[in-house]
């Protein structure tokens, strides 16, 4: 009887001792955070940059500064080629064998919103996503990670149709989740001012020929054409425009695809397209927290040229280490989000103030930019979509 109490006493002064709230991916010296992301495929250059180069720089920072409550960060990241079935797995592989706290900046429409239901039946936070499919809105573990495509189009269709005064227009859409997410915006922003969409053509994922599209698209005689694609085949259609000679149209691009680097792809056939630019230029902004970005780029990664994607992940992580510092030394999966939760005018000085509620948006902004020799000349101030 003595020795089976001594037993309970030692378990009941282990359970005293045990921390209070133990969380996966948590311990008294690290925070454990990782994702599933295209390091090969065709957002390579995207996934490389917004983890590696954008999330990891910002944590670099943190850490040799001491942490968060004295916690280092650390990631674990694992390549999904751009495929939603490799991102579920990795997605299980992260949460169930590394026991990662949350996922952090994974990228791609279709990859992340084929590990949302498992990652909200495991109350796992899916933080910042660099996606912007409306389905990742107001759902407890999600924070979206970039101004989701439904507010993009908002802003799209009012500025072309409004002060630029635009009436027709026609979409080439990639045939998947990321595609149809804008397709099914831009014609109900359309309607919504009487209009309708004069031609929409799909394109199959991974498939880069896109000429009988465009003349399907030309011979509509749209005055603006949207372009949802990925990188490769958005080069190719810009392309082919310049080869049948198609001068009279509006080419606007559409999501990630409105980048330099990426519409460079297409040479100089890529003067004179439009979009909706997410973030300040990199590489020319004289904002003071973009001058910093790039001098710690260049003491971390100096070979590494800033760029707009390393800044969503740089952005990313720098609203991960608010929060968590917000929720206390107690972190948990649960007082993270009441903290990121909270937050309202927080001044990054990247973006113009972030607050943050219960849709659980970072981002509800945009601004209008026009490829001139190769660079974004800017157009307008920040676009809002509210």
């Amino acid at each position: 009887m003595k020795a089976m109490l001594a037993v309970l006493t030692a378990v009941v002064v282990a359970f005293a001792l045990a921390p209070a709230s133990a969380q996966q991916g948590v311990t008294d010296t690290e925070i454990v955070l990782g994702c599933s992301n295209s390091f090969s495929g065709p957002l390579a250059f995207t996934g490389e940059q917004a983890t590696r180069f954008g999330v990891d720089l910002y944590f670099k920072v943190v850490n040799d500064a001491g942490g968060i409550h004295g916690r280092k960060v650390r990631t674990i990241y694992y390549d999904d080629g751009y495929k939603p079935q490799e991102a579920v797995a990795n997605t299980k592989k992260l949460v169930e064998q590394d026991r990662v706290f949350a996922i952090i900046a994974p990228q791609g429409t279709p990859p992340v919103v084929a590990t949302l239901e498992y990652l909200e039946q495991n109350k796992v936070p899916l933080l910042f996503p660099f996606q912007g499919s409306p389905v990742t809105r107001g759902r407890k573990y999600v924070f979206s990670g970039m101004t989701l495509y439904d507010r993009q189009s908002k802003m799209m269709i009012d500025y072309l149709a409004g002060p630029r005064k635009y009436k027709k227009f026609a979409t080439l859409y990639q045939d998947d989740e990321y595609g149809k997410a804008f397709l099914t915006a831009f014609e109900k922003d359309l309607a919504r001012l009487g209009l309708k969409m004069a031609a929409a053509e799909s394109v199959k994922r991974g498939v880069t020929d896109v000429s009988a599209q465009m003349a399907k698209l030309q011979a509509a005689k749209p005055e603006v054409l949207f372009i949802v694609l990925t990188p490769g085949p958005g080069a190719q259609a810009l392309k082919e425009r310049q080869k049948i000679g198609w001068t009279d149209v509006v080419m606007v691009s559409s999501g990630p695809l409105t980048d330099e680097r990426y519409l460079a792809l297409a040479g100089d056939a890529a003067e004179g397209v439009e979009g909706l630019s997410l973030w300040p230029d990199p590489v020319a902004s004289d904002l003071p927290a973009m001058r910093l970005y790039r001098e710690q780029m260049q003491k971390y990664f100096p070979k590494n040229e800033p760029n707009r994607y390393s800044i969503s992940g740089y952005f990313a992580a720098m609203l991960f280490t608010e929060g968590a510092k917000r929720a206390g030394k107690n972190l948990t999966r649960d007082s993270l989000i009441a903290a990121l939760e909270g937050i309202r005018g927080f001044e990054s000085g990247l973006l113009p103030p972030v607050s943050i509620g219960a849709d659980h948006e970072t981002q509800k902004q945009g601004f209008w930019v026009r490829v001139e020799r190769g660079k974004f000349k800017q157009l307008t101030d920040w676009l809002r979509s509210d």
